[in-house]
């Protein structure tokens, strides 16, 4: 007896020794990758006439292939009892270095939207409020300079960014004026923090600390934050703040941090919904609307301007981008108007998290119901899903990890395809490839779960136990 326990214990401590060199391994391949970024056409000359997107798309799928293989080894191959504290802190090493190596190059391939980050920084630093005029305007022709102002897009358009986010983008341009590596490293810096959210949401809940590699070594955060510095970094930061702290049954805090993220981006304000229960809704409300309104005062002189480009943006059918859903409708439907779709969206989100406000949910339901929104609203995006959007939705998968999701979150970077087609058309064979293993891995694991719940009684006394549901290491 204690010679098979001996056994299994060398057997278990092996494994263990193994993901940990494997990992290791593909930390370092990942890591001479994430720093050659798109001077890697100079190792391997055969890049040298690829574009810059077909590069980006090349590095990244490969890089996505070294991070399955990583969660692959860390979530399943490891053993469940296994302490994981060197390999955890491995783990975190890389994701650091990770980042830190696209800090500094220009975002001159993907997205440029870190250039109307700092111009209407600097707007604001000018003493002009930034929902007034557009960067074209002749009010501004005295900030237009050579650097930022070039690289905005949209010049004729104002800002369509929310309160909360020209706040911060007051702070930063304070504090790194028009660095584009500084706005970089203060997303990063958040992005780092968010890190630090999930490992304190795992380790309330008893789960594997190892598991912070699905968002850590996630290519799409770490090429979107790091190298495009997209506001997602301290937008995704504020929202898993929000998730550990109601976790933590700091619920009001977790409120005042939810509109916190929703006043930096929109999205997030869909898990109001998740987090208001019952003999909370009235203060919660308040707390969100009250944080809101407070975040647009400064700005309150731009009267009607104050929605800035967002009513452009969801009625005009010139930018849409990547949408599966409303695509496959508008074809089906071709004489429905793009805006009805994108207002049909929006309330079909809307009755979503009203059924979902109006349930009775612990704390362990309210995160999942939660992560179930932020799923429903990438399916539904009412306008555009770029894919630094999906962002969202991966510390969600830290807590509940899912196949279809996470192939998602590395297809959906075969949407800047788009930009090199002949007639800057999303070719067909992306769409399939982005949105058709979603939709069947969804509707499977769906189908899968309602067998599995007709074949096991349901739990009658309705109650639920943090630690005992979410003590599962897998």
């Amino acid at each position: 007896m204690d010679m098979g326990r001996h056994d299994h214990k060398s057997a278990a401590d092996f494994r263990c020794l193994a993901v940990f060199a494997a990992t290791l391994t593909l930390g370092v391949l990942s890591a001479a990758i994430y720093w050659l970024n798109f001077r890697i056409d100079a190792v391997v000359p055969i890049f040298f006439k690829l574009s810059g997107i077909q590069l980006y798309v090349i590095i990244f799928l490969f890089l996505s292939a070294l991070y399955f293989i990583g969660v692959f080894l860390v979530c399943k191959i490891m053993p469940v009892d296994a302490t994981s504290r060197w390999l955890t802190g491995m783990i975190l090493f890389f994701a650091v270095i990770f980042r830190i190596g696209l800090i500094a190059p220009d975002p001159a391939v993907l997205s440029k939207d870190i250039y109307r980050y700092m111009w209407d920084g600097r707007v604001q630093h000018n003493g002009i409020n930034p929902y007034l005029h557009p960067p074209g305007a002749i009010e501004l022709k005295g900030l237009r300079d050579e650097k930022v102002f070039p690289n905005i897009n949209r010049k004729d358009y104002p800002t369509l960014y929310p309160a909360g986010a020209q706040v911060f983008f007051r702070v930063v341009y304070s504090l790194v004026g028009d660095s584009v590596t500084g706005f970089k490293a203060i997303m990063v810096f958040f992005d780092i923090l968010t890190l630090v959210m999930l490992a304190a949401l795992l380790r309330s809940w008893g789960l594997n600390l190892a598991r912070l590699i699905i968002y850590a070594w996630n290519p799409l955060v770490i090429f979107e934050i790091s190298y495009s510095g997209h506001l997602e970094g301290v937008t995704v930061f504020l929202m898993t703040a929000a998730l550990y702290l109601y976790a933590t049954r700091k619920k009001m805090v977790a409120i005042f941090m939810l509109a916190l993220s929703a006043a930096v981006k929109l999205y997030p304000a869909l898990l109001l919904a998740a987090f208001l229960n019952r003999g909370i809704r009235i203060k919660g409300i308040l707390i969100f609307a009250s944080t809101i309104i407070l975040l647009y005062l400064p700005f309150i002189a731009a009267g009607t301007h104050l929605s800035g480009f967002l009513p452009v943006y969801l009625n005009n059918p010139y930018e849409s981008f990547n949408l599966g859903v409303k695509y496959l409708l508008m074809g089906l439907m071709p004489g429905i108007e793009y805006r009805v779709l994108s207002w049909l969206f929006i309330i079909v989100l809307a009755i979503a998290g009203l059924v979902v406000f109006l349930k009775h949910k612990n704390t362990v339901q309210a995160v999942r119901q939660g992560y179930m929104l932020t799923g429903l609203l990438i399916i539904l995006m009412p306008a555009s899903l770029h894919p630094w959007y999906v962002i969202l939705v991966i510390p969600f998968l830290v807590i509940y990890p899912n196949p279809a999701w996470l192939v998602f979150t590395c297809t959906v970077s075969l949407s800047y395809l788009k930009y090199t087609s002949p007639n800057g058309i999303m070719p067909l064979w992306v769409l399939l490839v982005e949105y058709l293993p979603l939709f069947v891995m969804l509707s499977a694991e769906f189908i899968l779960s309602r067998n599995k719940g007709r074949a096991k009684p349901a739990d009658t006394d309705g109650r639920y136990n943090n630690r005992k549901i979410m003590k599962v290491r897998r």
